[in-house]
């Protein structure tokens, strides 16, 4: 079908992140013959993603992500033109929701805050006396010795955290040219959990793990094969600031032709960079470049109502997401070189099908 072929597209639904969240990829239905259309899809990935970040595996305590997503579009007046549309997404990781299973405090710094009680407590004297004579009991605080002391701040956690499963709520209207040529989106996005929500929960300390934003997507399709656009987001609660994805993608049939396509390849170079959203009160993450990945996907038509489609990507870390990594506070007061938020590059594989009504 032609109208297949010239409207399929790859739609990421991203939710956190650390800055963040997961991605869902969801396959458009035809151009619709009726007013309500829609699609169900089911989906795995073999990394936890989010705005082009991968999480690093000691973060989630593992790597992998199921998701599921409901989309629903309604047509208004002419065929195509006007279409209001509300997307239902859910992400779950298979491993763990603890960041970095709530690890202990490193041996220097459970020292260095011990050094800093006895020191408050006695002065610089006192402090050498007790590092003399280490297994001391009666030299230190509360009748335990140094040694003691520091053993029972190395068993101390740096903080617990946690990553939540990710729901996603989106709502927009959507106007596409009568030439085709280009068309805008605009509208809501609703998550809990995920990346963003650890943002707003743990960096922002909202006690909630909310973000709301507004967004609105041109994009320009000068050929039924090429599609330009970029994504503007601005984050009003949870946490405050700009989100920029622009993005280009090309398709073409590897199987069939647009008349009776069968196997379409989809490929994908994209960019995440944000402005005012990473403030001073929390210096790890910085503002600019997040994230850039490159992702190839071939949506397989089974039947004209449903596709499987498997996608691999590669994502590469952004100025502002390698200051996470520099910055992270778990790799500091663990002392482990790995307990950093993101991967500076990620492969993710992943597989979805997609029901079309």
């Amino acid at each position: 079908m032609k109208a297949r072929y010239a409207l399929l597209a790859a739609a990421t639904l991203l939710t956190p992140a650390f800055a963040g969240t997961p991605a869902v990829e969801v396959t458009e239905a035809p151009a619709p013959t009726k007013r309500l259309s829609g699609l169900v899809s089911f989906g795995y990935d073999s990394n936890y993603t989010g705005r082009g970040y991968v999480v690093s595996h000691s973060v989630a305590q593992g790597d992998s992500v199921l998701n599921t997503a409901l989309k629903l579009n309604y047509d208004l007046g002419k065929p195509g033109q006007w279409t209001l549309g509300s997307t239902i997404a859910y992400i779950i990781p298979t491993s763990g929701h603890t960041l970095y299973g709530n690890p202990t405090i490193g041996p220097n710094i459970a020292a260095g805050a011990v050094d800093q009680l006895i020191t408050a407590a006695g002065g610089d004297q006192l402090l050498a006396d007790v590092k003399a004579n280490p297994n001391n009991p009666h030299l230190a605080l509360g009748g335990k010795s140094y040694n003691d002391m520091v053993n029972a701040a190395k068993k101390r956690n740096v903080k617990q955290a946690n990553i939540e499963n990710q729901f996603t709520l989106i709502t927009e209207a959507k106007y596409t040219s009568v030439t085709e040529k280009w068309n805008v989106a605009f509208g809501h996005n609703f998550t809990h959990g995920g990346l963003l929500g650890v943002m707003a929960k743990h960096y922002r300390n909202q006690g909630a793990s909310c973000v709301n934003e507004f967004f609105v997507t041109p994009e320009w399709t000068p050929y039924k094969w090429l599609s330009i656009g970029m994504k503007t987001s601005y984050s009003f609660q949870g946490i405050q600031g700009w989100w920029f994805e622009p993005y280009l993608t090309m398709k073409a049939p590897i199987i069939g032709t647009p008349e009776d396509l069968k196997l379409l390849g989809v490929l994908t170079f994209g960019m995440s960079a944000t402005a005012n959203y990473f403030q001073e009160d929390y210096g790890a993450c910085g503002n600019g470049s997040q994230a850039f990945w490159i992702k190839f996907s071939t949506p397989w038509f089974v039947r004209d109502n449903f596709i499987i489609t498997p996608s691999i990507s590669f994502n590469w870390l952004g100025k502002g997401g390698t200051n996470a990594n520099k910055n992270s506070e778990f790799r500091y007061y663990t002392e482990n070189p790995n307990s950093v938020p993101f991967r500076n590059f990620g492969v993710v594989a992943g597989v979805s099908a997609t029901y079309t009504f």
